[in-house]
């Protein structure tokens, strides 16, 4: 069975655009979440892509017509088509594929249309093709010239994760040579917003400033911070990329997806996953130096997850360093997963785990290593990463140093 590497990296967070400027941040404890106005409504804190590092990290300009949350994956893979050394016509004529999570439809256009057409009756042509899910991978498919299999995972916040265990296994079973996956969404309109409040997923009244608004694994934590963003990565069969001298990041050693159909099976769908995952990945516990959490924030979630590891893990838990990037990137939906195995591929070449931030009173039902504060030097030769999504599919991957 051939190996699959990850061979490039493309991150656009609220935090960093590009490998180097997003690991900094990470390591360094750096927020992105901010306090914004949307379409003239009130101030929002969310985790935004500030324009200005978007439009300096593009190399081409942008169709016009093209959606925030496709705009933000097409630039995620320019970038990670580029770390990885690859350019387009050698994508194009390889073995390729596409591989793209996504949340929702987008919503930023969808919300602008309706408005039009109730005030006129008239609609654009275009806008049935730019808001449909599979957008951004039809989009990339288009530019890239792309002609092998392009498809789109919609299954909430694990859609990312989800895309990229679906283009191991595309590579795993010789049907492709290299494959861009990874996950994007742009969910930041007040409708959205106000739907995440009302499902509880979004808290209430924020009154703290906007880089403490983000608390994991603590007491104080209030629910998750909505954000936007999108990471995609290049996943090679390893020995394609040995032979064209390509730099070989980490490489995947296995994965697991299970299922929840409420919050009280939350805890054995988490648990399940990273089981599969252990086992699949010939891993004994003891052997993975770092878990990459979902924990966005949520008291149940949070909670959940942890009681998860220390079932999964046992007594090694206790050991086992587990943070949540969440607490600095805020949760971009389909982005998460994707951002989550970019950070655990650079906290393996660094040897260095990113924090849990704004960690300042302990929950006592979330009593493992969470990191807090201030990374740390380790050594980091394996990590889990652990993904869930609204509606319950839970996954977990898990990567090695090569």
């Amino acid at each position: 069975m051939p190996e699959v590497a990850i061979t490039g990296l493309g991150p656009v967070a609220p935090n960093g655009v590009g490998r180097c400027a997003y690991w900094e941040a990470l390591a360094n404890g750096k927020s992105g979440i901010r306090r914004i106005s949307i379409n003239g409504h009130s101030d929002y804190i969310v985790g935004q892509v500030p324009d200005q590092w978007v439009k300096s990290a593009e190399t081409t300009t942008p169709d016009p017509h093209i959606s925030r949350c496709a705009r933000l994956i097409l630039l995620a893979a320019t970038m990670a088509l580029n770390d990885a050394g690859i350019g387009r016509e050698e994508f194009s004529t390889s073995r390729s594929g596409i591989k793209i999570g996504v949340s929702t439809i987008d919503m930023e256009a969808g919300e602008v249309e309706y408005e039009s057409f109730k005030n006129s009756g008239t609609i654009r042509s275009s806008v049935l093709a730019a808001t449909i899910p599979h957008a951004a991978a039809s989009q990339m498919a288009r530019e890239l010239q792309c002609y092998g299999e392009v498809l789109t995972f919609s299954v909430a916040c694990s859609s990312g994760l989800v895309s990229i265990i679906s283009a191991a296994e595309s590579i795993l079973a010789g049907e492709a040579d290299v494959v861009l996956a990874g996950g994007g969404d742009a969910p930041l309109t007040p409708f959205l917003i106000s739907c995440f409040r009302a499902a509880g997923l979004y808290p209430d009244n924020l009154s703290c400033e906007p880089s403490d608004a983000c608390r994991p694994f603590d007491a104080r934590r209030e629910g998750g911070i909505l954000s936007e963003g999108a990471g995609v990565v290049v996943l090679e069969n390893v020995e394609r990329a040995r032979r064209r001298g390509a730099r070989i990041y980490a490489t995947i050693s296995g994965w697991g997806i299970a299922n929840a159909t409420s919050s009280l099976s939350l805890r054995t769908s988490f648990a399940s996953a990273m089981a599969s995952t252990l086992h699949n990945a010939s891993l004994q516990p003891c052997g993975v130096d770092y878990i990459c959490a979902h924990a966005p924030g949520d008291r149940i979630v949070d909670r959940s997850e942890i009681r998860a590891i220390k079932e999964a893990f046992g007594d090694f838990a206790y050991n086992l360093p587990v943070s949540s990037i969440k607490s600095m990137i805020g949760n971009p939906l389909a982005a998460a997963g994707a951002l989550q195995v970019i950070a655990a591929v650079q906290a393996i070449q660094a040897k260095f785990i990113p924090p849990t931030i704004n960690y300042r009173e302990p929950d006592p039902q979330c009593d493992l290593d969470c990191v807090p504060n201030k990374g740390r030097v380790a050594r980091v030769d394996s990590v889990l990463i652990n993904s869930a999504g609204i509606g319950g599919c839970t996954a977990s991957l898990a990567i090695s140093r090569p």
